[in-house]
C-alpha cells in the first residue's frame, strides 16, 4: 500500500515539474542539495547549522521549500527561502540573540 502512495506522490511531484517548467513560471532556488546553511526550526524559531536535503521547487506564488537536516542535532525540518540564511551576517538583526549554541559568530572574540 505504501508502495502505490509512494507512486502516486512521485507522479503528482513530476506533473507539478513539468507544468511548472511549460509555464515557464518555475521558481528558482537559491539554495542546491548539500549547501551548509542556517536554518530557523519552527518550533522554537531559533537558528541552527543545517544542510539542505531536498530542493521542492514550487511554481508561483508558492514558495521554494527545502527539507534540511539539523547537523548538531539530527533532526529535519521543511522551510523557506525567509528561514534560511548562508551565515550569521545573513540573519535580520533583531533575530541574532536566536543563535543555537553550536552557531559560530564571526563578530565574537575567539577564546582560546
Amino acid at each position: 500500500v505504501l508502495d502505490i502512495h509512494l507512486q502516486l506522490l512521485l507522479e503528482d511531484v513530476e506533473q507539478v515539474k513539468v507544468e511548472g517548467i511549460s509555464d515557464g513560471k518555475e521558481m528558482v532556488s537559491k539554495w542546491l542539495v548539500g549547501n551548509d546553511c542556517l536554518a530557523r526550526w519552527v518550533e522554537d524559531g531559533r537558528w541552527y547549522n543545517a544542510i539542505v536535503d531536498t530542493v521542492f521547487e514550487s511554481s508561483p506564488p508558492g514558495p521554494v521549500q527545502y527539507l534540511v537536516t539539523f547537523t548538531d542535532y539530527g533532526n529535519s525540518e521543511i522551510v523557506t527561502d525567509d528561514d534560511m540564511a548562508a551565515n550569521v551576517e545573513a540573519i535580520p538583526g533583531d533575530q541574532l540573540d536566536m543563535l543555537d549554541e553550536n552557531v559560530e559568530r564571526s563578530d565574537l572574540p575567539q577564546t582560546s
